[in-house]
């Protein structure tokens, strides 16, 4: 039990110091206190009576007589506290006897007093207390050692007799689990009520609490803790907790603050120091006995046999099943799952696209599967471009003005995998300066792709552009790697024929084919491109019942003709027409023939073996100069409605009727079709340049010498664009050239919607040709506030229909979708009505 020590009261320094030396010590009442407290309740009052007129007795006839107790009381060892009143009576029957004799020290042995720990108090620290009761300091110091005695034999017997492995499972289930609060208020209560016994086990439990933690566990149940406390990982849970008496005995004990009374009583009884063992107070024969709840006495080692029983007949199961979770533990062990949970859907997500895509190769390789053979593309920012892909054979030598002919057998395809790394060569054709590029072998196609996988296919968007029939193609109109990673939209760009090599219809190439039909080779290498996509898209991720195709200026007018032909059933879902010319093939075949007798004796060639072995160069020079130009300002006076060339022909296989008269017919909204064009269509930088500079006169004299000015429409014409400038003239050509013949195709088409883009850009604020498609595929580059809620809106516009085959802004009730900013819808376009009227459109509508 550690060393006794032995201290006196502290004398003062004042002329009461021998008096106070004579008083009978406190210990002395503390030893009287244990003598009444082993002898019955009836007889107490009589032994006070005793006492009240006798001296107090000697520490050593004090120990006697308690030996002698000990001895006769075998059948219960119970420490009562004597009541505060008996205190505060043998404390004046004391001071009045006033024994003069002293006792010396070796006379009587004095019982040690504790500290606490935490109770070390320095001068300077103010800290609350919690009030002391009877039974707390020098008062109870008797009692609170013999509690201590029994305190620490019990627990030297138990950890003398566990294992270190016992009871790790219970350790293990109490990880997260707070010690109940209601032992411990048990022994706080019974603290506050005087249990001196009970008091000193709650304070050797609970060390220093502050005065108002003992407040509460004293008045009511203990605060609920929150879950950030009950999540914390009580580590010392799980190791065997050392008592601190043993500290005490080892000399390890840690003292807190304390004050000066308790250090300088420490000091003055260093000379009373019992240098007996503290094997030999009688511990071990106390530390054998344990009271029971019921207040039965039992030796330790019944108890330990018990427990040791009740622990071999409980089996992990049924600990299990008996265990009762709280609160707390649900809401961690509901926090883990979710955890667990999240772990794996962000493993299943990083690896989803693993799973059902084909692996990159070296950073930067992607395969994909067609019908000939394996393909290799490459990554680009964020996609996958495969360009230069085969979808027909070559037209040259005898296919050359032939239909398009789809690769079928494996004699025509490549070994191994083909490496589509480069772009595709352009088809042969005419540039806007009039240089000639380009190759006859051009029939491969360009995809772009964010991802390749068969689950969740994706829409495909296949692009038709060209400025003109002749070229150049495909113009403004490229994929983006980016919009289809953005977008989740499939690019896919064919080449197809241009010119002579694409639409030449003569009587030599008519016999020498069959069906006998010559012209519309273009057309049959996009009824090409679009067969080889719904066959092979799948493989590159892409969706064949989605399928939209997109066509710009001469492109869009090849689109607008194939939609009406059979031959194009089945092979897209949606079109989307941008910007195309309002003239369709009106003569037959035969008269075409006719017609372009002319490039036969340019070419010097009347047979079908001369044509054929005739090199591109000498094709492109005996092409007339009325096949490659047409007039983009007002229609003059002069001007031969009927003598422009028309490409497209009405040959009896892809086309058999004109569009118009197939759109008079009831389509019940298949194939689904949007047209519009720009408010600038027809602006060009040789425009400008010739009509930049003029004043207001000159712009009027030059409408009056139209075809305006001979129908006297001059002063309206004026007055409705208030034609005094570039702008306004420009606005006044495109309405006669494109944007009403458009609108009277519109028209012949109730569940198709029209828009015009009247957004503008640069100083004269144009919408050029240009502005819807570089919108849509994100080669505008705004300038202002207006200008990005145009290409927002356009882009809203375009990729919504794409995905769901809707215009969300199109009223049916008010066709015209309006495009500045916003979209707005509007009953008409204002001065179409004006053209139409007096019968300008659209017989002067432009021919590509």
């Amino acid at each position: 039990m550690g060393e006794l020590e032995e201290k006196e009261t502290p004398a003062t320094e004042s002329a009461t110091q021998h008096e106070s030396a004579e008083e009978p010590k406190e210990t002395d009442k503390m030893l009287e206190k244990k003598e009444e407290s082993i002898e019955p309740h009836s007889e107490k009052s009589a032994d006070n009576k005793k006492k009240s007129n006798s001296k107090p007795t000697t520490p050593v006839s004090e120990r006697k007589a308690s030996e002698e107790v000990r001895s006769n009381a075998s059948e219960e060892i119970i420490d009562v506290p004597v009541e505060s009143d008996a205190k505060t009576t043998l404390d004046e029957e004391n001071h009045d006897n006033g024994d003069d004799k002293k006792i010396s020290t070796e006379d009587r042995e004095v019982k040690p007093k504790k500290i606490p720990i935490g109770g070390l108090k320095l001068p300077g620290f103010f800290m609350k207390s919690k009030p002391r009761v009877d039974g707390d300091g020098a008062d109870g110091e008797l009692l609170e050692k013999e509690h201590k005695e029994e305190t620490t034999s019990e627990v030297k017997l138990a950890k003398k007799d566990e294992k270190p492995g016992k009871n790790f499972g219970k350790r293990l289930r109490d990880f997260f689990v707070r010690k109940p609060a209601a032992e411990k208020q048990a022994k706080q209560q019974a603290a506050s009520t005087g249990d001196a016994d009970t008091k000193s086990e709650a304070t050797a439990e609970a060390g220093p609490a502050s005065e108002a933690n003992m407040r509460t566990n004293s008045d009511g149940p203990p605060p609920k803790r929150g879950l950030l406390n009950a999540i914390k990982l009580p580590i010392a849970n799980m190791i065997p907790k050392k008592s601190p008496d043993d500290d005490v005995e080892l000399g390890m004990g840690k003292a807190g603050l304390a004050s000066m009374e308790t250090l300088d009583d420490s000091l003055k009884d260093q000379d009373c120091v019992d240098k007996a063992s503290p094997k030999n107070n009688g511990v071990d024969e106390i530390s054998k006995l344990k009271k029971t709840p019921s207040g039965e006495i039992k030796q330790a080692s019944e108890e330990k046999t018990f427990n040791d029983a009740e622990d071999i007949q409980i089996s992990f199961c049924q600990r299990l099943r008996s265990y009762k979770c709280s609160v707390d533990d649900a809401l961690i062990a509901l926090g883990i799952l979710l955890f667990i949970f999240l772990i794996a859907v962000i493993g299943y997500v990083l690896s989803y696209e693993t799973l059902t895509s084909p692996p990159i190769r070296e950073g930067r390789f992607m395969d994909a599967v067609t019908g000939c053979g394996m393909v290799e593309g490459l990554k680009e920012d964020g996609a996958f471009a495969f360009r230069g892909i085969p979808y027909a054979l070559p037209p040259t030598g005898d296919r050359r003005w032939r239909s398009a002919q789809t690769i079928e057998g494996i004699e025509d395809c490549w070994n191994g995998t083909l490496q589509a790394h480069n772009s595709s060569a352009m088809c042969t054709q005419m540039l806007g300066n009039g240089t000639v590029t380009g190759d006859e072998d051009c029939l491969y196609l360009d995809v772009i792709t964010p991802h390749i996988r068969y689950d969740s296919p994706l829409p495909v968007i296949v692009m038709i552009s060209a400025e003109s029939l002749t070229g150049p193609s495909p113009g403004v109109l490229r994929p983006s790697a980016r919009y289809s990673r953005s977008h989740d939209v499939i690019y896919v760009r064919p080449n197809f024929r241009l010119g002579a090599f694409g639409f030449l219809a003569v009587e030599v190439l008519t016999k020498d084919s069959y069906p006998h039909t010559s012209g519309n080779y273009g057309l049959s290498d996009i009824i090409a491109a679009l067969k080889w996509i719904k066959l092979n898209i799948v493989h590159f991720g892409g969706d064949p019942k989605s399928v939209t195709i997109l066509g710009h200026r001469a492109g869009g007018t090849l689109v607008t003709a194939l939609i009406t032909s059979k031959k194009a059933e089945g092979l897209y879902t949606r079109a989307w027409i941008s910007s195309a010319s309002a003239i369709y093939p009106g003569k037959s075949l035969a008269e075409s023939e006719k017609r372009n007798q002319e490039f036969l004796q340019a070419l010097e060639c009347q047979d079908v073996k001369c044509l054929r072995a005739a090199s591109a160069e000498k094709i492109w020079d005996a092409t007339p100069d009325t096949w490659l130009h047409f007039p983009v300002d007002i229609p003059t006076a002069v001007e031969n409605k009927t003598a422009h060339h028309e490409w497209l022909v009405l040959d009896g296989d892809i086309l058999q009727e004109h569009p118009a008269e197939s759109w008079k017919k009831e389509h019940a909204g298949d194939p689904v079709l949007v047209m519009g064009t720009t408010a600038h269509e027809s602006h060009t930088e040789k425009l400008r340049r010739r009509f930049a500079n003029w004043t207001a006169e000159e712009i009027r004299n030059f409408i009056e010498s139209s075809k305006i000015g001979t129908l006297n429409l001059t002063d309206e014409a004026i007055r409705r664009y208030n034609a005094t400038n570039y702008p306004a003239l420009v606005s006044m050509i495109t309405d006669i050239r494109t944007i009403c013949p458009l609108l009277i195709n519109a028209r012949l088409q109730p569940s198709a919607p029209f828009y015009v883009v009247t957004q503008g850009a640069g100083e004269e604020q144009l919408a050029i040709v240009d502005a819807d498609v570089q919108a849509i595929m994100g080669r505008y580059e705004p300038h202002t506030v207006e200008q990005r809620r145009f290409v927002s809106s356009m882009q809203q516009l375009f990729y919504y229909y794409v995905s769901h085959g809707t215009v969300p802004q199109y009223d049916p009730r008010r066709r015209v979708i309006n495009v500045g900013q916003d979209p707005l819808s509007q009953s008409d376009y204002p001065n179409c009505n004006f053209w139409i009227s007096n019968d300008i459109v659209p017989r002067y509508a432009r021919i590509d």
